[in-house]
């Protein structure tokens, strides 16, 4: 019976994870995802690989507990959904649709911080306490390299902010390009949170996740979540 491609693609980056010692990649697999892989590529558990899977899986199992209000992540004192500040997420080149969705933040009454230009392609210790202290983050995810069929890459870059904000319990949202190959963008919670917009829609589709945005933070409020 021949593998499913989503569960050779896992495969690939736990693989690649073992050789290289870099573990992001695989830090935004769904944990559902992980529990199928680990089925259907149980007959390769001899490959070291596999080890690493199952110690994932059993890692993420313990540690995490999803909630409606994000995940739990033991150890981890998350500010989701606890105050107005939005992490953004986004290519330098990109100051057109930025300063669009940051005039959007700020007639809601929110806030936006972001990484520094010095910041740009490593994960420092200022970026890392920026997306922590954050109550939501979102992700602007344009095509940056073309690809044979003339779709395009993200970039990666954006991908360790998001790995970043979903260790620290976030439910990041991502605004991704149409002409951005999915796969390319990673892993979030639920469909709602990954958005495709084009070049004429971006307003009105950013708009839609800053007004959730707002709906989530004033129904942690009410609740006395915060």
């Amino acid at each position: 019976m021949s593998i499913p491609e989503k569960y050779l693609a896992i495969k690939n980056k736990f693989a690649e994870a073992f050789r290289t010692g870099n573990f992001s990649p695989i830090a935004t697999i769904p944990l559902d995802d992980l529990k199928l892989a680990k089925i259907h590529l149980s007959a390769e558990s001899s490959l070291p690989y596999y080890s690493l899977l199952l110690q994932t899986l059993t890692e993420r199992e313990k540690s995490s507990v999803e909630t409606p209000e994000g995940i739990k992540v033991a150890g981890v004192e998350t500010n989701y959904a606890k105050n107005q500040h939005i992490f953004l997420a986004h290519r330098l080149v990109e100051e057109i649709l930025v300063e669009k969705l940051k005039k959007m933040i700020e007639r809601n009454k929110y806030f936006w911080v972001e990484a520094k230009n010095t910041d740009v392609g490593k994960i420092s210790s200022e970026v890392l306490g920026k997306i922590k202290k954050s109550g939501f983050f979102i992700a602007i995810m344009t095509g940056q390299h073309e690809l044979k069929d003339g779709n395009f890459t993200a970039n990666s870059w954006l991908l360790e902010q998001k790995a970043a904000a979903l260790a620290f319990g976030q439910r990041p949202f991502v605004l991704i390009e149409e002409r951005v190959e999915r796969h390319y963008a990673g892993f979030v919670q639920t469909d709602e949170q990954m958005v495709s917009f084009n070049r004429i829609t971006f307003d009105s589709k950013a708009e839609v996740i800053v007004k959730k945005i707002d709906e989530i933070y004033k129904k942690s409020l009410s609740q006395g979540l915060i």
